[in-house]
């Protein structure tokens, strides 16, 4: 081959490439996946826990929604107070921010279906994630990222500033001109892509990785266990592990919604048993292969719907979370099999809205997420 013929064949080169790089950067939400097989969790020392907790609260009939929603047409602008009725551990929750909301659907908006439907809830040092739903589609979702160092800068947690979100969602979505402190605002708001999540209540933050995880549970029923890990700058997965996990004699693992990390890395989720318990499960990542242990199974779970795991890495307790009602328990304790009834700390709370979420900051502060209409309540 001849120099000029050389540099042809280079050129060609060069624009495949870039087209392969294109392609690369269009196809955003491909996901390198590994394929684990089946894992069989390691349960030799697994114990079975008599929590001796009160029967289980019931799901309401028909889930309230904010006391002042309704009235004020979703512009909130007083707090609510959300607090224990019954258990053996007190909470006060008192509202930090109110989240944006869609209201009416007008259809000519790509915020028509944005914000409202909240499924869960991580938070990392300034950054706090929320994941919605896409409207009412149970299968895709997309995260919300906000800078709260912002949105306490711009005071959106107290007095007049609480209703500042839902007023800037309200104007996105209707294609209103934004004011001054709304583009303030909205630069403390990053939106990522629509992706595939299924349900999207299991969003966890791994802190020995620094990233973000969920599972992808678009098929609930399924034994098949797909579990993604999101990049904190582009809120899209970046890779996913598929497996399955076998325990006792070869049950296979089903109905899994939620996760939680702890400080080393290690996730915990966990299994609604037939009758009315719950199964913990460990998860290690080992040279990108995940090794599962079968910690325990709790005789009685507090709630209906099992809405989320979170771990607070501060106190080193477990938390799940139901409609209004949530109890914790050691990890040490829960890992090394000696966890007891007296472990356990109960709480219902005065509330039937949806408690979609639970995470914690730094300092071991607990933050609720509930919807109708969408907010995140801060422990005082």
């Amino acid at each position: 081959m001849n120099s000029k013929s050389n540099k042809k064949f280079l050129i060609f080169l060069l624009i495949i490439g870039g087209f392969l790089l294109i392609l690369s950067t269009t196809s955003p939400l491909a996901a390198a996946t590994t394929n684990l097989g089946n894992i069989e969790a390691e349960s030799e020392d697994t114990i079975f826990v008599d929590n001796k907790i009160p029967k289980f609260v019931e799901k309401p009939k028909k889930y309230s929604v904010s006391p002042l929603y309704s009235k004020t047409k979703g512009f909130e602008t007083k707090k609510n107070t959300i607090k224990t009725i019954k258990g053996n551990k007190k909470h006060i929750f008192k509202t930090e921010y109110f989240l944006p909301v869609s209201g009416k659907k007008i259809g000519k908006s790509e915020y028509d279906e944005y914000w409202y439907n909240c499924q869960s809830i991580a938070i990392d040092g300034k950054y706090m994630y929320i994941l919605s739903s896409h409207g009412y589609n149970v299968k895709k979702g997309f995260i919300v990222r906000y800078n709260t160092d912002l949105l306490k800068k711009y005071k959106l947690n107290q007095g007049k500033g609480l209703v500042s979100l839902r007023k800037l969602g309200a104007s996105l979505r209707d294609d209103e001109n934004l004011t001054k402190n709304q583009k303030l605002i909205k630069k403390a708001i990053k939106i990522g892509p629509v992706f595939n999540t299924g349900h999207g209540q299991s969003l966890a933050y791994n802190p020995k990785t620094k990233s973000l995880w969920m599972w992808q549970d678009d098929n609930y029923l399924s034994s098949k266990l797909k579990l993604m890990r999101i990049s904190m700058k582009t809120l899209k997965p970046v890779s996913m592990y598929k497996f399955t996990v076998s325990y006792e004699k070869n049950k296979k693992v089903n109905k899994i919604r939620n996760l939680a990390f702890d400080k080393n890395g290690d996730f915990y989720f966990n299994q609604i048993t037939p009758s009315n318990g719950d199964r913990i499960f460990k998860g290690k990542f080992v040279n990108n292969r995940i090794k599962v242990e079968f910690l325990a199974t709790i005789q009685n779970r507090p709630g209906v719907h099992a809405q989320a795991l979170a771990l607070n890495r501060v106190s080193n307790r477990l938390y799940l979370v139901f409609d209004g009602v949530f109890y914790s328990i050691p990890v040490d304790k829960l890992c090394n099999f000696t966890l007891t009834k007296n472990d356990f700390e109960y709480t219902v709370l005065n509330t039937k809205r949806e408690s979609e979420g639970m995470s914690f900051d730094n300092r071991g502060n607990t933050y609720l997420l509930l919807i109708r209409g969408s907010e995140v309540l801060k422990s005082v």
